[in-house]
């Protein structure tokens, strides 16, 4: 008799893939705000009017403000196709841009390569500016190629602190300073004026070195100017904890530092109103009284 072949293991019933499941190669969903300002081709706010003029449409199609896309999905702006850059580790770039007073800080044309009027670096992206400074003025500006980064920094910027140093022309007299530094608006809005120093210099030129809070120059040169004082010039010094050093002259640009990120971050952070407690949290706190 042969001996019989040993009984073979019945095979585990697979479990039916579920239609719902993603797939493991899907690539990740993003939404269109987030994607764009990500990928450096315009800010949060530029994205969402885009969209509310039909400029920019995914699938030839106008997507909904927030609607969720994938790198996979054919974007145009203006009837031209938009690629998006998303290597797998992206190096975060910001710049300090030492502006001259009067040169237009024009990014708009700056996607594929720099602005050439401003001598910036070559970007893969567009460079996006932390809340610019007006023509007429200049100094310190912040520029940055990560979308992500750069709406970060701006929910913050009211809670920072700006160092601007005014050339004023007129006479400026020790009582004006004093009415500039208790000033807490102009022309109905609100403005913070932590201090005001003046060296008087000769004939009609005075310098006023002023560190103030949620107070754009802009604001400055009116609240002077209604007092028939003219700001010649206007320029910023400090944002935050990134000042404007000596080692960068005009109309030149540098790296900004690692240090100087998580500085300007942990400033911004630190600002942030702290969270509430919960009431079940307050009554169960023991009373040290």
């Amino acid at each position: 008799m042969r001996p019989r072949a040993p009984k073979r293991e019945p095979r585990p019933k697979l479990k039916p893939r579920s239609a719902a499941s993603p797939q493991k190669d899907s690539p990740p969903s993003e939404r269109v705000q987030k994607l764009l300002s990500a990928a450096g081709i315009g800010s949060r706010r530029e994205v969402e009017r885009w969209i509310r003029e039909a400029r920019l449409k995914v699938n030839g199609e106008v997507p909904a403000l927030g609607a969720k896309l994938t790198p996979k999905d054919r974007i145009t702006l203006d009837g031209r196709p938009v690629r998006l850059h998303t290597p797998a580790v992206k190096e975060l770039r910001v710049l300090l841009f030492h502006r001259s007073p009067g040169e237009n800080l024009d990014l708009k044309a700056a996607t594929s390569r720099a602005a050439e009027h401003l001598k910036l670096p070559r970007s893969s992206g567009r460079w996006l500016a932390i809340q610019p400074m007006p023509p007429v003025d200049g100094g310190l500006e912040i520029l940055t190629a990560d979308g992500s980064w750069a709406h970060r920094v701006s929910q913050g910027v009211h809670a920072l602190t700006i160092d601007y140093v005014l050339r004023m022309r007129g006479p400026l007299k020790e009582e004006l300073v004093e009415e500039f530094r208790a000033a807490t608006d102009c022309e109905g809005e609100a403005m913070s004026i932590l201090q005001a120093d003046a060296k008087y210099g000769e004939g009609f030129n005075h310098w006023l070195t002023v560190t103030a809070r949620a107070t754009r120059s802009a604001q400055v040169r009116h609240w002077f100017a209604a007092r028939g004082i003219i700001v010649s010039r206007l320029m910023r010094v400090r944002f935050g904890p990134v000042h404007l050093g000596h080692d960068l002259p005009r109309g030149h640009s540098r790296a900004m530092l690692a240090s100087e990120r998580n500085a300007l971050i942990n400033e911004i952070d630190a600002a942030k109103p702290a969270p509430d407690v919960a009431p079940d949290l307050a009554r169960e706190a023991p009373d040290l009284a």
